[in-house]
């Protein structure tokens, strides 16, 4: 989906149209979905991207496509919405083992070694600075470009360069302690 009918499909959205809305939420909820699941664990991640999606049907007509994409507001609001959890939690939570594929036809060992590999970097994300896992996920997790980050987090591409290099050195010093060779 082109940037130009995600934003035809956001002005529909704004003059009430609920079909419109539904499509924007079937083609970001996968990635918000990603976000959230690797900041917080499997049940909060559920309730923070419904509300998510609630919060930018409410605020749908506030977005303006002043230099942001609209995926980059989607991203800002769950973000925002993850800060919320911690603040109000206090504490930093254990992320789950229960993330599933789903799609059913994957050979069992390669399930299994990328259950392993999926939970060793998920407890190498939560050793880093959440700077670094904020950057990681949406890069590669999320496959976002540089640009869209850069619109997220108000960062130049430049500071990104140097964030990216950071946080994938720590990243590497993080799993090495934790007996991953790389």
């Amino acid at each position: 989906m082109t940037e130009l009918e995600i934003q035809t499909l956001v002005e529909r959205t704004k003059s009430g149209d609920r079909d419109a809305y539904a499509t924007l939420y079937e083609r970001f909820v996968d990635q918000i979905y990603r976000y959230v699941y690797f900041r917080v664990n499997q049940d909060d991640a559920e309730d923070i991207v419904e509300t998510v999606f609630v919060k930018a049907w409410e605020n749908i007509s506030k977005y303006s496509n002043n230099g942001s994409t609209f995926s980059s507001w989607l991203f800002r609001i769950a973000h925002n919405l993850v800060v919320d959890h911690y603040r109000h939690a206090k504490t930093i939570e254990e992320l789950t083992e229960e993330h599933q594929e789903h799609r059913a036809d994957y050979h069992p060992k390669i399930t299994t070694e990328r259950k392993i590999e999926g939970d060793l970097l998920k407890e190498g994300l939560k050793h880093l600075k959440d700077d670094y896992q904020q950057f990681l996920v949406l890069k590669y997790i999320n496959e976002l470009s540089n640009r869209d980050i850069s619109q997220m987090l108000k960062k130049s591409e430049g500071s990104l360069r140097i964030l990216q290099y950071r946080a994938l050195k720590a990243l590497k010093v993080v799993l090495e302690d934790m007996g991953m060779k790389w």
